[in-house]
């Protein structure tokens, strides 16, 4: 019997796609050689480039940092080395002014422009941070910002009235009992320099007195000064804008509050910004559900010193003391009884009144009110004037 095979005839045919098979497998392995010889090759440049990136805008940070460490210095304590002025001097000193490289560390440095900005207390930074340095850079990067302090109201009266009333509508301070105004050093009032106020009391309307009110003048001033231009309130005034971002800070410190408040006691130290219970700024056609009162009375044993924000009206009684600024949006009344009463200034914008509403500032008792201008800007102490970034503002923008 004959046994015939075919299975020898399939394995020459395999035995001859061997060949083929590891030739391509060969390459492929070869090309993925090579391909991950390249990219080892090029991984650590791509790596130094984003550390030197990364250097670059950490330098640039610390050029930003180095400007608001400058002009923080220029607000508490001008007389520091390296401090920048406020107001901003011209022409900025180096290194401030772009002139100069400024080397952090063999890693790199960079150079900072400081320039005014769209409001007084704003400045205009920008840092460009090099690596290694800036001769011959392999990396730089280029922040911009606007920095800002909290807005100082330099008052010229201890007691103003005015500056927002609607178009057809009064503005007047009642001055009434023993109220006591003071403005002078004499009397216990104290100036900022190169701050001068010029009235014990301000406002837009007319001031009018009863009773045995005690009004002391600033030098060269007046006790009274009455029939002001809405344009002569302008500048120690919030605006919009400034009290959306007093709103946040209160907001960021637990200060916030809305809606019609009393308090019996000294409430925290610090920025308290009292809103509408909408939350909606506070304007001459607000809703009746919008219109609040502040109610501040007691007989405290303890001070507060801060700055009381309103977006309404404040009436204070009692005996209540009370250092830094009072600032309604609408009407303030006052009629402590006591020693205490307000150190600083009292500001009513007048925002929003009616025609059974026009005692849009004080009818005082005898607890006086001492203008103080430090104690407005810094709230007896409790408010920061260090300068830092606008919140919205800082940015990494293209170009050295």
């Amino acid at each position: 019997m004959t046994i015939h095979s075919r299975s020898s005839g399939c394995l020459g045919g395999e035995r001859g796609m061997a060949l083929p098979m590891t030739m391509i497998v060969l390459t492929l392995i070869s090309t993925l050689t090579l391909a991950f010889m390249a990219l080892a090759a090029s991984e650590p440049i791509i790596a130094s480039n984003h550390m030197a990136s990364a250097q670059a805008r950490a330098m640039a940070e610390s050029g930003v940092e180095r400007a608001l460490w400058a002009l923080s210095m220029g607000t508490t304590s001008p007389s520091t080395t390296g401090a920048v002025s406020d107001p901003l001097p011209s022409p900025v000193p180096a290194p401030y002014n772009g002139s100069q490289y400024v080397s952090v560390s063999a890693n790199g440095g960079f150079v900072v422009t400081i320039a005014n900005g769209a409001a007084a207390n704003e400045r205009l930074i920008t840092a460009v941070g090099y690596v290694p340095n800036n001769v011959n850079p392999v990396a730089i990067k280029k922040i911009q910002l606007t920095a800002t302090r909290m807005k100082w109201l330099d008052p010229p009266c201890a007691i103003c009235a005015g500056g927002e009333a609607p178009t057809g509508m009064s503005t007047e301070i009642q001055i009434g009992g023993a109220a006591t105004v003071r403005a002078s050093t004499a009397s216990g009032a104290q100036y900022c320099a190169g701050v001068m106020p010029t009235a014990a009391t301000m406002s837009q309307g007319s001031i009018n007195t009863n009773g045995s009110p005690n009004l002391t003048a600033p030098p060269g001033g007046v006790t009274q000064l009455a029939n002001q231009p809405a344009s002569a309130f302008s500048s120690f005034i919030f605006s919009d804008a400034d009290m959306a971002m007093l709103k946040e800070m209160a907001k960021a410190t637990g200060t916030y509050l809305q809606g019609s408040q009393t308090f019996t006691s000294p409430p925290p130290n610090g920025l308290i910004f009292i809103d509408t219970p909408s939350g909606n700024p506070f304007t001459a056609s607000s809703p009746s559900s919008d219109i609040i009162m502040v109610d501040v009375h007691g007989n405290w044993s303890q001070s507060w010193s801060g700055w009381l924000v309103v977006a309404g009206s404040v009436y204070i009684s009692g005996n209540v003391t009370m250092n830094g600024l009072i600032y309604a949006q609408n009407d303030v009344t006052m009629d402590g009884t006591g020693t205490g009463g307000v150190t600083g200034a009292v500001i009513s914008t007048n925002r929003l009144d009616t025609n059974s509403t026009n005692v849009d500032a004080q009818s005082i008792g005898n607890a006086p009110t001492t203008y103080n201008c430090q104690k407005v800007r810094d709230g007896g102490g409790t408010i920061s004037q260090r300068w830092f970034s606008k919140p919205g503002t800082f940015r990494e923008v293209a170009g050295t």
